[in-house]
């Protein structure tokens, strides 16, 4: 749950043929723009751009695969490619690999079909003049695998359309938490015949901050192996799922209650620095990682429509999102520029869980949330202010709690929940005080109450 101070400013977009300049793209689901328009496409776009993303990499499972049918998604990708061409936004596909229990697979003549389809387009993004394509996993389904992906890259060579292939081969990001080099070489020796890597790991796999080491590791045996396609690296606010469907991996929590800050930050600080940015995600309502706006729930007839299943509704609606936006351009802004952008306004984010994480919900998961004891009862603040403020925060009992800022940069901190929500819970309030003036005030939308059970 956000709230924020001010209208995020624009920031204009950088648009190449080519990824040579610093470049961010955030992961989308097509799966969520059934309803989409030409014009819808375009907002999101346009929003994007804002907040110095500059490109989609569309998530698509086979449009056979699972019932009903997807085809649809065909004609989405159309609208999204138009609407690119008209906003000056790039597009890569990111076709979705982790299914396995459908009948229907990717195959290569398909994948080939669409991406020389859209080959000649402005929207396409490329490198080093080749298609840029990546996937979701490949390497823990039979119907995939190195050969898979080397007659890819074959198939689009003989249509005159060579690709740079950086798949998400998850399951070396994974062991890479605990064991880098040896799971970066390993993906290296393993698969010959890509030439870059996405690593999705984004969130930590244990109650630490996340560290760049991985990132290294698998960069450094690109660069070893003499791969001359992008490290992507993935960033993403948090993590939280639960579909109440019966399978422990999709009820979780990460820890990342600072997560988004801490990550661009080291990117912006260049004690990283990857050739693509990849944020998580700008549309995954059901994980609780979009920088989206909130799409329409109850407008069957809206453009921005969204169909939640498996009770996800329970811990989306009303959850805006849209603040980490505001976090995401300063610090994308200032990776690519090479310097921290100068502050010109004052601005607050703050987000807290509207429960505490011992309360008791109806719905959800049967079963303990994996992870659970991971996230701190706590409200957290982080501030852009112009000249030096106090930054106020109050929750409940918890009064006054005070830190300082000034326009040197951001600066983070956190009240803990009060001991006494109350029968009807509390609200944080959040203030700028500068020269013995409130110069800005705001009170959080949703209140934090003990249980979830009304």
């Amino acid at each position: 749950m956000f709230s924020k101070f001010w209208t995020i400013l624009a920031l204009a977009a950088v648009n190449v043929n080519l990824v040579v300049a610093k470049s961010v793209v955030a992961h989308f689901m097509l799966d969520n723009s059934y309803a989409y328009t030409v014009g819808q496409w375009e907002t999101d776009m346009k929003a994007a751009q804002q907040a110095g993303i500059d490109g989609f990499s569309l998530n698509w499972i086979p449009p056979d695969c699972n019932s009903p049918s997807r085809k649809w998604q065909v004609d989405r990708v159309d609208d999204a490619f138009e609407a690119a061409e008209d906003t000056g936004f790039k597009l890569m596909f990111s076709f979705d690999m982790s299914y396995t229990t459908c009948n229907t697979f990717w195959n290569t003549s398909y994948m080939t079909d669409m991406i020389t389809k859209h080959a000649g387009s402005s929207a396409t993004m490329r490198w080093n003049t080749n298609i840029l394509v990546s996937t979701y996993a490949g390497d823990k389904n039979d119907a995939y695998g190195n050969q898979f992906f080397q007659d890819l890259k074959d198939s689009c060579k003989s249509e005159g359309h060579p690709i740079s292939l950086a798949p998400a081969l998850v399951s070396y990001a994974q062991s890479a938490q605990s064991s880098p080099e040896h799971s970066a070489a390993k993906m290296v020796s393993d698969y010959p015949s890509i030439d870059g890597y996405f690593n999705w790991q984004a969130w930590p796999l244990m109650e630490a901050n996340m560290t760049c080491t991985a990132d290294q590791a698998f960069k450094a045996a690109l660069t070893k192996n003499g791969k001359t396609g992008p490290y992507i690296m993935a960033v993403s606010p948090w993590q939280y799922k639960d579909l109440n469907n019966g399978v422990s991996s999709d009820s979780w929590v990460a820890y990342s209650d600072t997560l988004f800050a801490q990550r661009l930050h080291t990117i912006a600080n260049n004690e990283f620095s990857p050739d693509i940015i990849e944020v998580l995600t700008w549309n995954d309502f059901c994980e609780s990682h979009y920088l989206r706006d909130l799409p329409s729930m109850t407008d069957e007839s809206a453009t921005d429509y969204v169909t939640y299943s498996n009770g996800m509704d329970n811990y989306v609606e009303g959850m805006n999102h849209a603040p980490w936006r505001v976090m995401a351009k300063y610090y994308l802004n200032w990776w690519k520029n090479g310097k921290a952008p100068v502050i010109t306004m004052d601005q607050v984010v703050y987000w807290y869980r509207v429960h505490p994480k011992a309360a008791t919900c109806y719905g959800g998961s049967s079963s303990k949330i994996k992870n659970q004891d991971y996230p701190t009862d706590a409200v957290f603040a982080w501030a852009l202010v112009k000249d030096k403020a106090t930054i106020s925060v109050s929750v409940g009992d918890n009064q006054y709690w005070e830190f300082e800022a000034d326009s040197s940069g951001p600066a983070l901190s956190m009240v803990p929940f009060p001991e006494d929500l109350g029968s009807s819970g509390t609200a944080p309030e959040v203030s700028i005080n500068r020269n013995n003036k409130v110069v800005q005030y705001s009170k959080g939308s949703m209140p934090i109450t003990a249980s979830c059970l009304e």
